[in-house]
């Protein structure tokens, strides 16, 4: 059974080494992957789901405050908020997407903030997508430590 394990593992680090070769991820994935090892073996496992819920929200609430009359004050919050989401968790695509919605945020430039919350929508997809795989990766690891 730990041969299995060690192969789950194994699959997770190529796939998690790729994602960041194509920037979709940095280093602090890396970190937060490890804190499984001394918070519980079943972090990474709650913390995507959350993760995802938390942006899922957040995009809504972006889509939401772009309606007319745009409130950049609220766009810059949401802003903030999505960008120590995606950074903490190592979503370097997405931080970057949030840079850009900032950028047009900060000159009140609502086609500029419709364009980029687009684009930051599509990363999320691909994101998510990776992030599906990782954390069903995750749970068969964890459900052979078990």
């Amino acid at each position: 059974m730990a041969t299995n394990r060690e192969a789950l593992n194994q699959q997770l680090q190529q796939i998690v080494n790729s994602l960041k070769e194509q920037g979709i991820l940095d280093n602090q994935f890396g970190i937060v992957h490890s804190l499984k090892e001394s918070n519980s073996p079943f972090f990474l496992a709650e913390m995507i789901p959350m993760f995802s819920q938390n942006v899922q929200t957040i995009l809504r609430d972006l889509t939401r405050t772009l309606k007319e009359p745009v409130n950049y004050y609220d766009l810059e919050e949401y802003c903030i908020k999505l960008k120590g989401c995606t950074s903490s968790i190592g979503a370097r695509r997405m931080a970057l997407a949030c840079v850009t919605l900032r950028q047009a945020v900060d000159n009140k430039n609502k086609d500029g903030c419709d364009s980029a919350l687009n684009g930051m929508r599509h990363e999320y997809q691909n994101l998510q997508s990776s992030l599906d795989i990782i954390l069903e990766l995750e749970r068969r690891i964890v459900s052979h430590q078990a």
